[in-house]
């Protein structure tokens, strides 16, 4: 009885260590499991700000490709004009220039050479547009006092002019371009706009 009651006592004496080493274990387990989440968490941060430097870099190139495209209406005609000699091959370069003017809406035109490299920019759609399409379909247009000015499209000589003068006529100031007049009368900025010295003349839209 006496040896029943020991072995019974011993068995019974080994219970307890281990439910404290299972206690113990999952004790230790948790700091674990909150090192695990915090790492997760860490990952999650650093890949959300990888994304958002990323975005930062892409969305700037994109709006630059879209702005390109929607400029796809801006073109230029510029060509250099020998006092005394009758524009030829400018008349030909001004006609290509003006057929090219195909867009619905226009929201920008500078006008501009040697003689006034900064020359005069307009930025009123309707005035643009109504400007060019006079251009493009050799139509008279004349525009209304734009900051004191009245921008006309009209015929002289044997093509059409765009100027900020009275149709055709000669002054000693004034933006006129009209390659296709058909004498050393084509135009000028800044300048004399019949038979005036040699000099770069341009003009653009967009």
């Amino acid at each position: 009885m006496n040896k029943s009651s020991s072995s019974s006592s011993k068995t019974t004496s080994k219970i307890p260590p281990k439910q404290l080493e299972i206690g113990n274990q999952n004790h230790v387990s948790t700091p674990k499991s909150r090192c695990s989440v915090s790492r997760c968490v860490c990952i999650q941060l650093l890949v959300l700000l990888c994304l958002l430097v990323l975005a930062a870099i892409i969305i700037p190139i994109i709006v630059i490709v879209l702005d390109t495209r929607t400029n796809s209406c801006a073109t230029t005609y510029s060509d250099s004009f020998t006092t005394g000699v009758t524009a030829t091959t400018q008349c030909t370069n001004w006609r290509i220039f003006t057929t090219g003017l195909t867009c619905t809406s226009y929201s920008k035109m500078r006008i501009y050479g040697s003689n006034d490299p900064t020359g005069i920019t307009i930025t009123d759609t309707t005035v643009v547009t109504a400007l060019a399409i006079g251009l493009r379909y050799n139509t008279s247009s004349i525009i209304s006092p734009l900051n004191g000015i009245n921008w006309r499209v009209g015929s002289c000589g044997s093509g059409y002019e765009i100027t900020s003068l009275g149709t055709c006529i000669c002054s000693s100031t004034g933006y006129t371009i009209r390659p296709c007049h058909g004498n050393p009368s084509w135009g000028a900025i800044a300048g004399a706009s019949c038979s005036g010295p040699t000099q770069t003349m341009s003009i653009s839209f967009e």
